[in-house]
This record gives structure tokens, sequence and C-alpha cells, in this order.
């Protein structure tokens, strides 16, 4: 689809400028998202997710990667693929590994800036790419070591070639590059996260539904040529897609999977998800009812817009129906993975719907575009600014991830070799145990299930005993310590340090009798 080289506004027309062939918005809006998630990229240690991807690209092969790893972990390979082949160039630090998700993070925009011309026009695209830049959300993601902004990056890569496929004529060098880019842009979002499988059943929903709504127009795409590309993509993803089935069916067989933690979700799960779209999670209780206000009122414009603005026929002439596009990106990569957490096991996750966050964004951008008074238009954007950026300053002032790397300096500055050191879980024992040096004291695994008798054969022969204490409740933090001090020769705790996510108890011992 060729964009037009002015845009018509209630003004009258302007010149569709740019700079070195890239329009002169996208300069700023770039620069924006950069700043926002370049900031403090080292500032916090790892979490235990982060501490997941570092651990398992360094102590693997590439092959490895690509052929044992997909087994164990519910992820497809690609992110860790990417992530070892970066830190074999730039090291672990936090700074590096968060540097290429703080990257991915800042193309994203670029990408929805595009996408959103693509489907709508220039000032949709930059309206929900200036959210996107300023979104705590994707901020987050972006200074994460996990592969959610790379799951965005390529939902809007697919889309974006999608719509294209749509509207541009098949037959010259132009269709073969949008078919190009569709698969592989396709093929890797699929190998990145499950989640991005339901992004391409959002897609063929809107395909074949052409026979079925009639809201839906003849585009340029035959089912034809649908057919042979997603059996293209279908087919490079077929090991993906194979181990993928087998998991799916030892869950439903009634065996663990490495997804057990996930909840059931409920409604109150869906209404977290759009709050967290808007920085909720970091609002906390306070979060402003306005904001939420503004945005439902967008989104209802936004799906209204295409009934009031054009006429059965009209729409047949166009080669794509852009609003119901991306209903479906957003809608069917949210509903569906919760229907199936009903049917098979719990799979759904905020954060794994990172893809359909960015059409909730263009849906909003959308709406704020039906506004006819481009004074209002301009009030709702500030608002709805002015509430995804007010809580950047808590995000940045304030630690988010656990303190791993301050709480093993503080054991391991003040341990000695004739102490142990308990570590409530497994995975946190992994997560500890990455910033501290092991060779100091020994560090002992204790399950929350452990016995009174287990735990208190863990500190026998010891000296000084340290808890740290993460993913645990309050009770079972009490029955260890509880189990510990039930040795005569143990009192405490003498010394108690709180860091975010983490507690470490030291309990002194007071005899020398075993």
């Amino acid at each position: 689809m060729s964009l037009p080289s002015t845009t018509e506004t209630d003004g009258g027309r302007y010149r569709d400028r740019s700079l070195a062939g890239v329009p002169i918005e996208l300069y700023p809006i770039t620069l924006l998202a950069a700043a926002l998630r370049l900031f403090g990229l080292a500032s916090e240690s790892y979490w235990v997710d982060e501490v997941v991807s570092v651990t398992t690209v360094t102590s693997n092969t590439a092959p490895e990667l690509l052929l044992n790893v997909p087994g164990n972990d519910p992820h497809p390979p690609l992110y860790y693929l990417l992530l070892s082949g970066w830190t074999a160039v730039f090291g672990t630090s936090e700074l590096a590994t968060r540097l290429l998700s703080a990257l991915v993070g800042i193309a994203t925009v670029v990408v929805l800036y595009w996408a959103g011309r693509q489907l709508f026009d220039r000032e949709v695209g930059t309206i929900a790419a200036v959210f996107v830049a300023v979104s705590p959300f994707h901020v987050w993601y972006s200074q994460e070591v996990r592969m959610y902004n790379l799951l965005a990056l390529l939902t809007a890569l697919s889309f974006y070639w999608f719509v294209r496929m749509q509207t541009e004529r098949p037959a010259d060098e132009t269709g073969v590059r949008n078919d190009i880019g569709y698969v592989i842009s396709t093929v890797l979002l699929g190998y990145t996260h499950v989640f991005g499988l339901f992004a391409i059943l959002a897609q063929n929903a809107y395909v074949f539904s052409r026979y079925l709504v009639r809201i839906v127009p003849r585009s340029r795409l035959t089912v034809r040529r649908w057919i042979a590309l997603e059996g293209i993509t279908a087919l490079l993803l077929a090991p993906w897609l194979v181990k993928l089935f087998r998991r799916t069916m030892a869950a439903r067989g009634g065996e663990t999977s490495n997804v057990s933690w996930i909840p059931l979700p409920t409604a109150e799960t869906v209404r977290e998800t759009f709050a967290a779209y808007l920085g909720g999670h970091l609002f906390g209780e306070s979060f402003p009812l306005l904001v939420t206000l503004v945005a439902v009122s967008c989104l209802v414009l936004a799906l209204s817009s295409d009934s009031e603005t054009a006429s059965e026929t009209d729409r047949q002439d166009e080669p794509i129906n852009a609003v119901y596009v991306v209903v479906l990106w957003f809608v069917v990569p949210i509903l569906v993975p919760i229907a199936l957490s009903h049917v098979v096991t719990p799979i759904f996750v905020d954060r794994y719907s990172i893809g359909a966050s960015l059409a909730f964004f263009l849906l909003i951008a959308k709406g704020v575009q039906t506004f006819s008074r481009p004074s209002l238009r301009y009030v709702v954007v500030g608002v709805l600014l002015v509430g995804l950026v007010a809580p950047l300053p808590t995000y940045y002032q304030d630690d988010q991830k656990e303190q791993w790397r301050e709480a093993a300096a503080d054991v391991e500055s003040n341990v000695d070799g004739d102490d142990v050191v308990l570590v409530s879980r497994p995975f946190t024992e992994r997560t500890f145990g990455y910033y501290y040096d092991r060779s100091v004291a020994p560090t002992v695994r204790i399950p929350p299930d452990a016995s009174d008798d287990e735990i208190r054969e863990a500190v026998d022969g010891h000296d000084d005993v340290w808890l740290v204490l993460s993913y645990t409740s309050s009770s079972t933090n009490q029955r260890i310590l509880e189990a510990v001090e039930d040795r005569s020769d143990y009192r405490g705790p003498v010394e108690v340090n709180r860091y975010n996510g983490i507690v470490v108890v030291r309990l002194e011992r007071t005899s020398d009798d075993g």
C-alpha cells in the first residue's frame, strides 16, 4: 500500500515531511523510546527469570539450545540462540544482556509506527508509537533479559507484512518481497514464544472470516496464496510444533508441566491485564480512574468508527478492514489462551500477551482520531500520556526486581567457612548462587515442604546459619526459622536484613556441642 505524500486534516493539507527518507515525527519518538529504555539499564540485579536466561545460554552450546532446551524450557529456542550469540560478543553483565532487550524494544516502537500507517494512516501510527514508547509495560520488558519484547517486535513485523499482502498486488516484485517478509517474520515469531501462534491464528481468522462476516472486504490476498504461505510457515515451524503437541498431550494426561505455576485465569485476570498495559502494575491500588475511562472510551470509539464512516459497498472497495484486523490481533491472543487454560492447562500470563498490547494501543490511537476537533484530540492524548508516564518515576527510583546482588554481597561479606547458607527454593538457590561465591561457605537448598528433621540435619556441624528466604509464605519462613531455633545450640535471629523480595536471617551458634 503506497502512502500519500500529503495528509488531510481539519485545517487543510500538510506535507508528509521526512528527513533522509524517514518521517520527521519518527525521530523524536525513537529518541524518547531509547531514552526511557536505556536509562538505569544496569541499576538492578538480575531476578529469577533473568538468571534462567543467562545461565541457559552460558551452560549450553548452540546445538543444545536448539535441540535439547525446548524439551525442558516452556519457550521455543530463538531468543536463547540470539542471546547466546549476543553474550559471546558483549558478555553477561546486566548492562550487556539487557541492552539487547532495550534495542528490541526500541525497534518495536518503530515497527508499530509503520504498521499503524499501513493499517490506518500517519496520525494513528504516530499516536500508537508514542503510547508504546512511554508505556511502563513495554519499558519494563525492554529492560529484562527475557523474550517478551522480541515477541512484541516480531508480532508487529508479522502483521506489518500481513497487511501489505492484503493491500498490494502479488504479481510484481513488491508482492514477492511481502510474501518473503511475512514468512520469515512469522516463522521467527513462532520460534520466539508459544503466544506467537495465537497471533498467527488471528491472521487466519481474518482471512477465512471473509466468507462469514460481511465487514471483511475482498483483499488482494487470495485464499490459495494464503494457504500456500501458511503451509510453508507450518512446515518450517514443524519441529517446534511437534514438541509443543507432545507437551500439551502430556499435560492433559496429568503430568506435571513446566508452566504448572500459572494460576487459572479469571475475569479479574483480564482486568488486571488491561490495567498492566496502562502501567497498573506500578500504580497498585491507586490506578487513576480517569485514565481507564479515557482509554475505554477510545476503544469503544475505535470499534464503532468503522460502521459509522463507511457503507458496506465502500468497504468492499477497500482492500482491508483495518479495524477488524486490529480487533482480532487484540482479542485472539487473549481470549483463546484463556479458553485453553480452562480446557487443557493454565497458560495465560499478562506478559505473554505483550503482542496483543500493541493492538490495544493501535485501537486507542484510532479512537483518538475519531474526535473531530484537533484540540480535543490533543487533550485526550495528553491525558493518556500523563497517565502512562505517571508511574515511570516510581519505576526508576524504586527497585522493581529482587535484590539478589545486594543480598548475596551481604552474606558473602559476613559469612565464614564454618557457616552454612540455607536457600528456600531450588530456583532461588540458582539466582542467589549467580552472585554468591559458594567457596566462601556452602549453600544448602531447603524446599518449602522440607521436614524439621531435614532442616536440622542441614545445619549440623556448622556455626552460624544464614537463611535466604524468597518466594515462600510467611508461615513457611517461620516454620524454617523455628526448626533451626529448636536446636539448643542456636539462638536468633540475631540479624535480619530485608531486601526487595528477599529476607536474609542470621542465627548464631551459642555452643560447640553438636
